[in-house]
């Protein structure tokens, strides 16, 4: 056994030493060994291209889908308080409230408001993933929808109202299909949000990671690569005496040239990504959060002048702070005394100080959704739209202390012109001016999260080709390198 085993180290190194005995041989294990790097080196780099342009279509469409679903909150949002509205001036009513939208008015924007979230149903019903989710939202939608049919149609027949006074029976089942739709509808629509929001995110981390360490592995294998090509000319140039070969000296600088490239490439693929996820669709995302709240928020408005309720109240400013946090003031001292949040909110307002030339802002001194994007400006003009959107944030609000003014003082009439009255001073004037500089924002980072993917895509399209173009070209110039050395034995 002892000799045998003794004897068997010795037998493989004879063999290992057989098969390189000859020079046809180790030329041959030469060319073997270039090829099955040059294999190898190729996978990986087209590899590492397909998954970053996999990558960025996958966010892009994945975004579009969050894109509807944010939508979808602040329609349906929108929805309720354009129902609410409807209610409060009447369909016939006894007074006209100058510079206020009639009821039909509301019940017309509350019918585009319906076609638009059918359209983001559409595009939500895509993902099978969802369709649990998607059939749940279906149901409760329609549950809601039928009754706030009903709660217009009794107010539209049920003769002249004073502002703010609807029929009792139309008023109550209104309450009940709010309280659905903030109880079923909203909670189905966040959870499906939420839910997709932390795929997305998962899906950007793994594959930026992915896109990562095939960077790190193409500089690998371009240096092993070349590594094996340097060897080779090592081993041309000794047992042939030949000071160069240019074809492998060719070779090895093609490989470490597209290797570098290509590791280039990868590098900016997945900064290109964070662009676009991290940067830009993360503000998206946060604003266009900030957007459906403040509409739910504007929506409790107008329920709270209906019903008048310490709830609503509650709601309203829990939903502005967490648009614009005002320090030392939270939402239940808001609640308990708005005046706190109005002056918190003014004086964080005032305090901003905005430098459009060099895109910032500073001394910010709020929190929420809308203080997270001034202390986050990334993109040209993005400091000017926040700032705005800020500013006219807290005008919604000092209209909103009038409403709640012209309520203490039993001045319904005025309380309604305000709240739903669209001409400039008017809340909902105020509102809508809001809404166009968060949406200004939104643009701003939307075009930004386009434009990485686009140059992404566009930078990645040479290299659906590239790798296999330099596998050719380094394997030819490796054949015509060792080719005529191998033809010398024969």
């Amino acid at each position: 056994m002892d000799t045998l085993t003794g004897t068997e180290p010795n037998r493989a190194l004879t063999l290992t030493r057989n098969a390189l005995s000859s020079t046809p041989r180790r030329l041959t294990l030469v060319g073997t060994a270039i090829t099955a790097l040059v294999v190898a080196f190729t996978v990986v780099l087209a590899d590492g291209a397909s998954a970053s342009r996999g990558a960025l279509s996958a966010l892009s469409v994945r975004t579009a889908e969050m894109s509807a679903l944010n939508d979808l909150y602040f329609r349906l949002n929108d929805m309720d308080a354009q129902a609410a509205n409807a209610l409060l001036v009447g369909f016939q009513p006894m007074i006209q409230v100058s510079g206020a939208d009639d009821a039909q008015a509301s019940d017309t924007t509350y019918e585009s408001d319906r076609a638009a979230v059918s359209a983001d149903l559409q595009r939500i019903a895509l993902n099978p993933a969802l369709a649990d989710q998607y059939t749940k939202l279906l149901t409760a939608i329609g549950g809601y929808e039928e009754l706030v049919a009903q709660a217009l149609y009794l107010d539209e027949n049920g003769g002249p109202q004073a502002p703010a006074a609807p029929p009792a029976t139309a008023l109550y089942i209104y309450t009940e299909a709010s309280g659905r739709m903030h109880s079923d509808v909203l909670p189905i629509a966040q959870d499906i949000t939420a839910r997709d929001s932390a795929d997305v995110d998962g899906m950007y981390s793994g594959d930026r990671g992915g896109i990562q360490g095939m960077t790190i592995t193409v500089i690998v294998f371009a240096l092993l690569l070349a590594a094996a090509l340097a060897a080779g000319h090592r081993y041309l140039g000794r047992r042939f005496r030949r000071i160069l070969t240019p074809a492998l000296a060719g070779a090895a600088v093609l490989v470490l040239t597209v290797g570098g490239l290509g590791a280039s490439l990868l590098l900016n693929e997945a900064s290109r990504l964070k662009t676009a996820k991290a940067d830009a669709f993360d503000s998206i995302n946060a604003l266009t959060k900030a957007r459906a709240v403040s509409y739910d928020a504007n929506a409790d408005e107008s329920r709270w002048l209906l019903e008048r309720t310490p709830t609503l109240q509650q709601s309203f400013f829990a939903k502005v702070a967490q648009v614009a946090a005002v320090p030392d003031v939270n939402a239940d001292a808001a609640a308990h005394n708005p005046a706190l949040y109005y002056s918190g909110l003014s004086g964080a307002a005032q305090a901003l100080s905005l430098d459009a030339a060099g895109n910032r802002v500073s001394n910010v001194r709020m929190g929420g959704l809308l203080g997270a994007e001034l202390n986050n400006i990334t993109f040209p003009g993005e400091a000017q739209a926040a700032y705005t959107a800020t500013k006219d944030f807290e005008a919604y609000l000092r209209d909103d202390a009038t409403i709640r003014s012209d309520v203490a003082n039993n001045d319904y009439t005025d309380a309604v012109k305000v709240d739903v009255g669209t001409t400039q001073g008017l809340s909902n004037y105020t509102f809508n001016q809001y809404d166009a500089a968060l949406q200004n924002t939104i643009v701003v980072n939307q075009n930004a999260f386009q434009g990485a993917i686009d140059d992404g895509l566009n930078e990645l399209s040479p290299w659906s080709w590239l790798p296999y173009a330099t596998a050719v070209l380094a394997l030819a110039l490796t054949i015509v390198a060792l080719y005529p050395r191998l033809r010398e034995y024969r």
